[in-house]
């Protein structure tokens, strides 16, 4: 049976002469891979940039309900981006991004919400003109939220330290080696309770920003079973620092 749904591209793999198995995150049917036949003939129709990491397509798929490869017939872009692309900035952005949803996503069920915030979060990021330095902190954060382990708690005098393991601010130091001290967890604090119209006022030195994506990816790490290395972190360094 034919359906139409949005996805947002995670993943492709070259399947044959002419073939691509494509991982995307759909609206409709969650975390979904797909077979798309001929798209690697010179003759296709499918342009080669609708597979760009975290591109937003319009599909036609036959969708069984069963596990495993679903077919897709047709590809179109919902809506192009203006930026990305041509942008060093948000393109390294948006290639680290693309491997934490990668490596964070994991069941195939449909979660409109995660789609949404993903779609909005990518929209946001190709119209903004002013720095983006700090999208990536923010949306990290933001993004544990729909994960099922968005920080909890508040920076107060009394808990200004926040456990990576558990996920909260603290009064006292862990007995672990999991979590950050009062000066991360105060800038932790501050993304949590702001929003991306408001997250360049946040001023961070690289040094400090660095420490930060570093503790996020710990914190990841804690919270995601297999979560591993991101490869794409030494790019957005080199990029954005």
């Amino acid at each position: 049976m034919l359906h139409k749904t949005i996805g947002i591209v995670l993943h492709t793999q070259i399947y044959s002469d002419t073939s691509l198995i494509v991982k995307l995150f759909t609206k409709h049917f969650g975390l979904q891979s797909y077979i798309i036949n001929g798209v690697r003939n010179k003759k296709s129709k499918t342009k080669a940039t609708l597979f760009q990491p975290l591109s937003i397509v319009d599909m036609e798929v036959s969708h069984s309900g069963k596990a495993g490869l679903q077919r897709l017939n047709e590809l179109n872009s919902h809506i192009p981006f203006s930026s990305i692309q041509t942008s060093i900035t948000k393109s390294s952005i948006v290639l680290f991004l693309n491997e934490i949803l990668y490596k964070s996503i994991k069941e195939a069920h449909t979660d409109d919400d995660l789609f949404e915030f993903i779609k909005n979060s990518l929209l946001i990021l190709d119209l903004k003109t002013e720095s983006c330095s700090n999208f990536h902190i923010y949306f990290m954060i933001h993004l544990s939220k729909f994960l099922g382990f968005y920080p909890h708690g508040k920076f107060i005098d009394n808990t200004s330290f926040f456990d990576l393991q558990e996920g909260c601010f603290v009064n006292q130091l862990p007995k672990h080696t999991h979590y950050i001290d009062t000066e991360e967890s105060k800038l932790l604090f501050l993304f949590i309770n702001v929003g991306y119209e408001t997250i360049q006022t946040i001023k961070l030195a690289k040094a400090n920003r660095a420490q930060l994506l570093k503790s996020l990816l710990v914190f990841y790490r804690l919270h995601i079973t297999g979560f591993g290395e991101i490869k794409s972190l030494e790019i957005l360094e080199e990029v954005i620092g």
